[in-house]
């Protein structure tokens, strides 16, 4: 059995709303999923309830990003969560009032640079709406400023181009922590080999369980050296595609990582839920996350 443990729904930058991912996940060849939207549990519960009784098995999952100093912005993903956790909800909250500073800050540096950016329809008062840079490259292209949301950050939205602003900073010990909470697992999301020498000892130290190892275009010295680094620190490894649905993507389920690769993260997972009184991931078959 394969499966895929990084999916973003249109909860936060996916193309696709829960229940039209569950569909396309159902004719994929994946045998068990995670649901990872950035800074945001609402879809989870939706998910869940289109899934068919003897779907694919269904890991409720999160993406927090944390800014613990100027030159860095790291991802932590999150396995198993509790969505209705106040803890996790009042992290995702306040992640999402720095990426609305963020995006607000780059407007005006747009402006300035004489890039003309309508945000009249962005909702920076609702909380549950998702909020990134990629709402300014949606909005790029739909005003023909860029031909793609790929060329808006290769332009104007990356860490290299001329309006980018930084986060706010947010520790990542905090997302951790709030992960743990909520009953999760706490993974450090598609790490390069420099983040892994910069922050995986002091991650580790904050309580990280686990590196995101396997993920599409990577070579096999960039893996080996993830997984040596995870075993170093006494990690599991994870895998997925960071997939959105965005035109030119491959499809749902051309890249899986086998089950048995991630062995100690289900065992780990499965102890989890023990501990919250609930059953364990049944080897086949359907249970949520």
């Amino acid at each position: 059995m394969e499966g895929d443990l990084h999916i973003h729904t249109s909860v936060s930058d996916g193309s696709f709303p829960p229940p039209k991912l569950v569909q396309k996940v159902i004719g994929s060849p994946l045998g068990f999923f995670a649901v990872t939207d950035h800074n945001s549990v609402a879809g989870l519960r939706e998910v869940e309830r289109c899934l068919p009784a003897q779907g694919p098995r269904f890991i409720g999952g999160v993406e927090l990003s944390a800014q613990p100093d100027d030159d860095h912005e790291i991802h932590v993903l999150g396995y198993g969560t509790d969505p209705g956790c106040p803890a996790l909800n009042e992290v995702c909250r306040q992640i999402q009032r720095l990426k609305k500073e963020q995006v607000r800050e780059i407007a005006e540096r747009l402006r300035a640079d004489g890039v003309e950016v309508d945000l009249t329809d962005v909702s920076f008062d609702d909380e549950e709406v998702y909020m990134g840079r990629p709402v300014l490259a949606d909005l790029l292209v739909k005003h023909g400023i860029v031909n793609s949301v790929g060329q808006a950050f290769g332009r104007y939205l990356g860490r290299e181009a001329r309006a980018f602003v930084r986060m706010g900073r947010f520790s990542p010990q905090r997302c951790i922590e709030a992960i743990h909470e909520a009953g999760g697992l706490a993974v450090l999301a598609h790490p390069f080999i420099e983040t892994l020498d910069r922050w995986v000892e002091p991650l580790a130290r904050m309580g990280l369980d686990g590196v995101e190892a396997y993920r599409p275009r990577m070579d096999g010295n960039e893996e080996l050296y993830a997984e040596k680094a995870a075993e170093h620190f006494g990690l599991f490894v994870t895998g997925g595609s960071d997939w959105h649905g965005r035109d030119g993507e491959p499809p749902l389920g051309a890249f899986a990582v086998p089950e048995d690769h991630l062995a100690p993260f289900f065992e780990a997972l499965a102890s989890r839920r023990r501990e919250r009184g609930q059953t364990p991931f049944p080897p086949d078959g359907s249970a949520p996350g």
